[in-house]
């Protein structure tokens, strides 16, 4: 029995797999071949309505299919606009397995993606102009969205999984939108990659080992490109110097990395096209205030010291309580005893206990001033961190700590309208832990 042989040709998997169960050919065959293999804990099936009565008809095969093998089947109806495009409907459809996966408690979900789907998808990569990371195509087991996400079959043709399926009498259902040439993935299908199989037959098997070729050269420079974010960005900045101390080829790649961390790691249509890679290159390697645009109306600008992602939304004035333990902006505001000594403004501050009766500790708005230490005058706070060598996009997010209108410290910046040290006094010592990145300078010391 063909659909046996496939269960015991499995590579190792995770005992209990959630199968995203379509109703198609490729999706059914993985759903049987798991259940001989005695890894399937459960399927879910998403009708996302935008196909009417078709959509409501592969969700009663899929009811009936699970129930006849006796597999728990978790449904998702979304209701999503008529004009959606596949972006929008590939991120419903992923939330959707995320709850799915809690539900039924299984190890990872299990997609049907096979070898033809991998050919597509590098050739797709390729004339969107991808990077090496793009034309390794889909990996057989990856984290996506937080959730583990395997792919057993990516070996198999799609052809291989509809005959044992006919061998076993095993009917599927087919997504009429596939043979519409809307799409560029279903031009390439049904015109270009039948025309390579035409010029040389094998094409798409020898297209997916390629991608699975590539992907070796990938995870090593993939290791190299993840040490260096880990030590030198943040979600949304990256710090420049060492980034221009890369050689070339990894100049681009943490770029598009630091990228899809924060767009979303299963949106294809926030990707980089190789233009908008060159582009946030450029900004990088420009003068400060270059910018460039990014997907999702997503904003990159080169100010002096770091590289900056500006979300769409303004971000609000936070504000929370001062006391031992206040978080803000990924800093804690720590309390103390007095080592009777002053502190150096930055780092470190005493004060006196009672100046702290009523304070907040919040963020900039509109308008703010501050009294530096020592200082006879105010000045307005955006020229004081100014001077203090802080990225505009950082500005926003310093900690402050405030009592009323009066800006008392900023966290790793200085010391605002504080009384004098007076080791008479009752007094606190504060300290600011966390990272800091407005702290970080032009240059590398």
């Amino acid at each position: 029995m063909k659909l046996q042989a496939l269960a015991d040709a499995l590579a190792p998997l995770p005992d209990r797999l959630l199968v995203g169960l379509s109703g198609g050919a490729d999706s059914v065959a993985l759903l049987r071949i798991l259940t001989l293999a005695g890894k399937c804990c459960g399927a879910v099936h998403v009708n996302h309505g935008l196909r009417g009565d078709e959509s409501d008809g592969d969700e009663a095969f899929c009811r009936e299919l699970c129930k006849g093998l006796g597999i728990p089947l978790t449904v998702e109806r979304l209701r999503l606009p008529q004009d959606a495009g596949e972006g929008e409907a590939r991120e419903a459809r992923y939330r959707a397995f995320a709850r799915a996966l809690a539900e039924h408690g299984a190890d990872a979900l299990a997609l049907a993606h096979q070898r033809d789907d991998q050919a597509e998808t590098l050739l797709l990569h390729l004339m969107r102009g991808s990077g090496l990371q793009g034309l390794c195509g889909m990996a057989p087991d990856a984290v996506v969205n937080s959730m583990r996400v395997v792919r057993p079959l990516l070996d198999r043709s799609g052809e291989e999984l509809r005959d044992a399926l006919r061998e076993a009498g095993q009917a599927w259902r087919e997504d009429s939108t596939n043979g519409r040439d809307t799409f560029l993935r279903n031009s390439i299908r049904h015109r270009l990659l039948p025309e390579m199989e035409r010029l040389i037959p094998g094409a798409s098997r020898r297209i997916a080992e390629t991608a699975a070729g590539l992907r070796l050269d990938e995870a090593a420079l993939a290791e190299q490109t993840d040490a260096f974010l880990q030590a030198h960005t943040g979600m949304d900045w990256l710090h420049l110097a060492p980034w221009r101390a890369l050689p070339g080829a990894l100049r681009y790649r943490t770029l598009r990395r630091w990228w899809q961390r924060c767009a979303g790691e299963a949106m294809d249509e926030r990707n980089l096209t190789r233009q908008q890679t060159e582009d946030l290159v450029r900004t990088a390697s420009g003068a400060p205030g270059a910018a460039c645009n990014l997907p999702g109306m997503w904003q990159c600008r080169r100010e002096p010291v770091c590289l900056h992602l500006i979300p769409p939304e303004t971000r609000a004035v936070q504000q929370v309580p001062a006391c031992d333990g206040a978080a803000l902006c990924g800093v804690t505001l720590c309390l103390g005893p007095s080592q009777r000594a002053p502190g150096d403004e930055r780092s470190a501050q005493e004060v006196p206990a009672a100046l702290l009766t009523g304070a907040v500790l919040r963020t900039m708005q509109p308008g703010d001033v501050i009294r530096p230490f020592g200082s006879g005058h105010t000045r307005p706070l955006e020229e004081f961190m100014r001077g203090r060598g802080v990225d505009p996009s950082f500005r926003t997010r310093v900690p402050l700590l405030c009592r009323g209108e009066t800006i008392l410290l900023a966290a790793g910046l200085g010391a605002g309208d504080i009384p004098a040290f007076d080791e008479t006094e009752q007094n606190l010592r504060i300290t600011w832990n966390g990272v800091m990145p407005w702290l970080l300078k032009e240059e590398t010391p």
